[in-house]
């Protein structure tokens, strides 16, 4: 292996990924595998996590509805019981949105389930991994963000979902400021438009896709695999003087 593969190279190393049945959450979980970690991937849809799982290739498939306290807890020791007790990367790529509603129409459930999925889930983890990562003197936190977290999109209604993203990158802020001092490091890794199973429905909406194109530097939706450099730049050795930061991955469209 070149100088260069060895910086990305993630033989020996651990790592969590959540919302890993569908979409980014598999792409994420596959590079992280294919760059030589071990991966355990957390989903609570069990069939599609296990096929997902299958597809990938020597991932532990850990099923757990994250709103609940209990099973987020259970899902962490079971991937540290698998893992020797330490979980090197954490990848916190679930999400919750209540799709379309208007802010003044979301239901106490749907902000229940949002803030526990997007926002509480995440601070569990990290804090049940941080004291193996602080241990070994290393670590990397990543936190899936969203560009609503900094621009609002009114024809999208997503308030509390904008607002979980911010809070979230509000605590890759914090975490850094606090626990890279150990070793630990923690950023945002934030997508924009991204063509998956659930988002395909309303971004080929013709209205909404041109809008969407107009307004992207490179004139495309998208990929999962679009995330590969992105993550393994913040996942591996060729991060370690990176914390604290935003890595945004949108075609433009927030420079726009």
């Amino acid at each position: 292996m070149t100088e260069i593969g060895q910086l990305f190279d993630l033989t020996g190393k651990t790592a969590v990924v959540t919302g890993a049945s569908a979409g980014i959450g598999t792409r994420l979980a596959r590079t992280l595998v294919l760059a030589g970690a071990r991966v355990a991937a957390v989903a609570r849809r069990r069939t599609e996590l296990d096929e997902a799982a299958a597809s990938t290739g020597r991932v532990l498939s850990i099923s757990a509805d994250l709103v609940e306290r209990d099973q987020v807890l259970a899902a962490a020791n079971t991937a540290l019981e698998a893992f020797d007790g330490r979980v090197d990367i954490l990848v916190n790529n679930a999400g919750y949105i209540a799709a379309g509603v208007k802010a003044e129409d979301e239901s106490y459930e749907d902000v229940r389930r949002t803030l526990a999925i997007n926002l509480e889930a995440p601070i569990v983890l990290a804090q049940t991994f941080f004291p193996g990562m602080r241990a070994a003197g290393n670590g990397s936190i990543i936190n899936v963000g969203s560009v609503v977290a900094s621009v609002g999109i009114g024809r999208f209604p997503q308030a509390v979902y904008a607002a979980t993203k911010g809070g979230l990158e509000a605590l890759t802020r914090e975490w850094a400021a606090q626990w890279s001092r150990y070793g630990i490091r923690i950023n945002s890794l934030v997508p924009g438009f991204i063509e998956t199973e659930i988002t395909a429905p309303v971004i080929h909406v013709p209205k909404v896709q041109d809008w969407i194109l107009r307004n992207t530097l490179l004139p495309r939706h998208g990929q999962p695999n679009d995330f590969d450099g992105a993550l393994l730049l913040l996942a591996s050795d060729a991060g370690r003087y990176i914390t604290g930061q935003r890595v945004v991955v949108d075609g433009g469209w927030t420079a726009h």
